[in-house]
């Protein structure tokens, strides 16, 4: 307990990291004693702790366990480890775009500043190739050199790897997106050159990415014929050199020259500076060096830079093979490096000749950059992180129940009794106190940097030699795995920094890049990969955009927006669906069956239903689709597509996967030739005067509508009304013949009889009766005109007529009138003959005339 209560008053302030780090590492079998030693002896550097808890453990282990058992139980921690950490590295990538949102992300639509990066979507563990592109890309020389290529279309691979390349260049310079995505690039590089380091989904090397990636431009320019163009490429990526082979054989000293190019550098992490790896680099000792007479001898060898490239790429290497693990490991090392490189002694292998008052500005800046990062991240971090230490010595905030020490005093309440003991009052002031002269002594760190980076702009114009650091690589992950981004420096000013972190950009300062880069956000997070550029390089002339290059990038704007209204239109996906559903869902309005029938004739959608439920589905999701994209045209960048965009939605979301036009215009057609037809059907104004006319129509149109197999229950209901207006007119011809109207009487009868005698419309039963009715009919009239020739002319048929009239082809409309019509005709004027219909059809027999004359008399006046 005492060592514990100690720890904490140590390191009060960073015991949430330690309750983590504690939790962890006992849960896969740590000594809790060994951690909390290795906490108290590496302070509280997480870079350290791990180490030191190996360190401590190993040499406990080696009192007890021989070698293969330690071996054995350290392969088995260290696989429990990579496991953490693999966890731990999807933590850290949301927490690198977690950081991205707290600082002022780039939106799409504010990016009228061309000199903001755009962002690169990754394609499937490609953050590797997007770093990559960014960092080419933000070498504007590089840049306009792809550009103005003036490509000639051969169709060749090379052509289109090259061709993709500048559209892509073209749109991360020209484009209002926040971010776009690399696929074609990605998919012409696999195509032209397939030995690449690159297969999207697998995790790949940078280094060998990048060397493989320049490989190929420098093959595709060739294959081109871009022999010119091919030299000035060279020029910016490779350098050359001489290599100064010196041994002595048989006491003489031998020395040779050697003409070599170079590109990319690789360093050593385990040098932990950049030009001292740099000069490792430049100078190889070779222990067994056979000479020309086939000898052993001591050699080496020194590489001197000739001609250097306008632009330098370092790769920090951080992977080593551990011989007692027997597995590749990551180097976490800090690296440091400056914001500006002279090759000047790389040149001369003298580290005296470098210049001097430069050198002193390198190292002012990094202990400039030390001093900043110990304090903290930002002059509001610091600020926040001391406002909330003295909170706690504020009163009303509560007490302060143990002792704590903090610079080597120990505080208390105020209350406290003990005089050696400092009040937490005087302690509150003596924090704000601290916190002034912090605040202060950061702003003055930071005007010195911003003065010392101006004085090394102004040398380095004067210095062809000099570098200017304008991209810096991060890894984040361990050997086998992580996740790539990029920090690039605004060419426009030469002091804002961007991180490209995929599809997000963010704007960051120099001491934030750096800070990240030695790892002080994150152990695993680091630099791997630095770019030094030549000052005077740093800026082009204005960029010659071909009008063809023009083209596509219009073309790809338009796609852009079409893909955007795609989009958008793909979104009305589940408000179409339930539309779909309700519109299935509406029920009929009227129950009566004959009602139903006008209402199905005056719903096209309930008529498909009625026949066809494949052509009924087409139809419905056809039209509802249409409605409702048609309804939000407005909303859309290219209105004018809406069209197409019916037809993408439809084909994207396979809502309809069989086409029914030919049926559905067949059905249509039908449809609208029977809507005219009942519009045409006499429902009203039916009178002795216009009978013949209008049973003619109504025979007309049953018999039409009976042709048809869609319309049977309809032709059945309209039947029965047919043989109702039939014995109707048997009342009108006695209506006729009571007011004296023979030729009247005449006309209708042999209307009815034509109708009883040339169509199959018209029942057995009710034949009987309307002929049973005009046989009475016939006799009164012989009895009113003693003329037998006019009474027969009411029961023989005179001439066999025909019914049938031609009809109009009515445009659609409701038939919501007709059906009232239709009710009135049934309830009023057609009430007193279905109900004699009805019972002929019940009792099966004919009616008695008397009662059917009783009955009937009532009507005549």
């Amino acid at each position: 307990m005492g060592t514990n209560k100690q720890l904490n008053r140590s390191f009060k302030h960073t015991s949430t990291i330690f309750d983590q780090l504690f939790q962890q590492y006992s849960s896969i079998g740590f000594k809790k004693a060994h951690i909390l030693k290795a906490w108290q002896q590496c302070g509280d550097n997480q870079q350290t702790f791990h180490e030191e808890l190996i360190k401590i453990s190993q040499q406990e282990n080696a009192l007890i366990l021989n070698e293969d058992d330690l071996f054995n139980s350290m392969m088995q921690l260290k696989m429990q480890l990579e496991q953490i950490e693999q966890q731990d590295l999807k933590i850290a990538i949301q927490l690198s775009l977690d950081q991205n949102a707290q600082s002022k992300q780039i939106n799409s639509e504010n990016r009228t500043n061309k000199s903001i990066p755009v962002g690169l979507k990754n394609l499937g563990n490609t953050c590797y190739m997007n770093a990559m592109l960014q960092s080419l890309f933000n070498v504007l020389p590089f840049r306009k050199f792809i550009l103005e290529l003036d490509l000639k279309d051969n169709q060749s691979l090379a052509y289109n790897f090259l061709l993709q390349l500048q559209l892509l260049f073209l749109m991360l310079q020209e484009s209002n997106q926040s971010y776009i995505t690399p696929y074609n690039l990605f998919e012409a590089l696999q195509k032209f050159k397939p030995s690449a380091m690159f297969i999207r989904g697998v995790q790949n090397d940078f280094n060998e990415l990048q060397n493989s990636f320049l490989d190929a431009i420098e093959q595709a320019l060739k294959e081109e014929n871009f022999e010119e163009e091919k030299k000035k490429f060279c020029e910016m990526f490779y350098g050359e050199a001489k290599e100064i082979l010196s041994y002595k054989e048989n006491d003489k000293e031998i020395i040779k020259f050697n003409d070599t190019t170079f590109g990319s550098i690789s360093i050593e992490a385990a040098d932990k500076d950049l030009e001292k790896g740099f000069i490792n680099t430049r100078i190889l000792i070779i222990d067994e060096y056979e000479t020309d007479n086939k000898e052993k001898t001591k050699a080496k060898i020194d590489q001197n830079i000739v001609q250097a490239p306008f632009l330098i790429s370092f790769y920090i290497n951080r992977v080593y093979y551990d011989p007692k693990q027997k597995q590749v490991c990551k180097n976490n090392t800090q690296f440091n490096f400056n914001s500006s490189l002279n090759i000047n002694q790389f040149k001369t292998i003298n580290q005296g000749q470098k210049n001097l008052e430069l050198q002193k500005l390198d190292e002012e800046e990094q202990r400039i950059l030390d001093q900043l990062k110990s304090f903290g991240d930002t002059k509001e971090e610091i600020e926040e992180n001391f406002n909330k230490v003295i909170k706690l010595f504020k009163r009303n905030e509560g007490q302060i129940d143990n002792l704590v020490t903090i610079d080597g005093f120990c505080i208390c309440d105020e209350n406290t009794a003990n005089p050696n003991i400092i009040p937490s009052d005087q302690m509150l002031f003596q924090l704000q106190s601290y916190k002034e002269k912090m605040m202060k002594t950061v702003q003055l760190l930071t005007d010195q940097l911003e003065r010392i980076q101006e004085q090394k702009k102004k040398i380095l114009k004067s210095d062809q030699n000099m570098y200017l650091l304008t991209s810096v690589l991060m890894h984040d992950g361990s050997a086998n795995s992580g996740h790539y981004y990029c920090y690039v420096l605004d060419k426009k000013d030469l002091t804002t920094w961007w991180k490209c972190n995929d599809s997000t950009v963010t704007k960051v300062d120099f001491a934030q890049v750096y800070k990240d880069a030695s790892g002080s956000n994150r152990v695993n997070s680091n630099v791997s990969g630095l770019i030094y550029e030549q000052e005077q390089w740093l800026k082009v002339d204005k960029i010659q955009i071909n009008q063809k290059l023009l083209s596509f990038i219009q073309e790809d704007k338009e796609k852009q927006l079409i893909a955007q209204d795609e989009q958008k239109v793909l979104n009305r996906k589940a408000i179409i669906l339930q539309q779909i559903q309700q519109q299935k869902n509406k029920l009929l309005k009227y129950k009566d069956q004959l009602d139903r029938e006008f209402e199905r004739f005056s719903n096209f959608d309930q008529f498909l239903n009625s026949v066809n439920q494949n052509v009924y589905q087409y139809y419905l999701i056809l039209t509802t689709v249409q409605q409702d994209i048609v309804l939000i045209k407005d909303q859309l960048n290219k209105p004018q597509e809406v069209n197409n965009y019916i037809k993408y939605f439809i084909t994207q979301t396979n809502l309809i996967t069989t086409n029914y036009d030919t049926e559905l215009k067949k059905l249509k057609d039908e449809y609208l030739m029977i809507n005219s037809l009942l519009q045409q059907l006499p429902l009203k104004n039916i009178t002795n005067q216009n009978y013949s006319e209008k049973i003619r129509y109504y025979y007309t149109i049953l018999k039409q509508i009976s042709d048809i197999k869609s319309c049977s229950t309809l032709a059945n209901h309209l039947k029965k009304i047919y043989e109702v207006l039939l014995l109707k007119g048997c009342f009108y011809v006695d209506l006729s013949l009571q007011a004296n109207n023979i030729q009247t009487c005449i006309e209708i009868s042999q209307s009815i009889l034509i109708s009883i005698n040339q169509n199959q419309y018209v029942d057995k039963l009710i034949f009987q009766q309307v002929f049973a009715n005009l046989k009475l009919s016939s006799e009164q009239v012989k009895l009113i005109t003693k003329n037998t020739e006019i009474s027969d002319q009411i029961i023989q048929l005179q001439n066999k007529g025909e019914l049938f009239i031609n009809l109009k082809q009515l445009e659609f409309k409701s038939l919501e009138s007709e059906i009232l019509q239709l009710q009135r005709l049934r309830n009023d004027s057609l009430k007193l003959w279905i109900h004699q219909y009805d019972k002929i059809k019940t009792e099966q027999k004919l009616l008695d005339q008397n009662d059917r004359q009783n009955a009937e008399v009532l009507l005549y006046f």
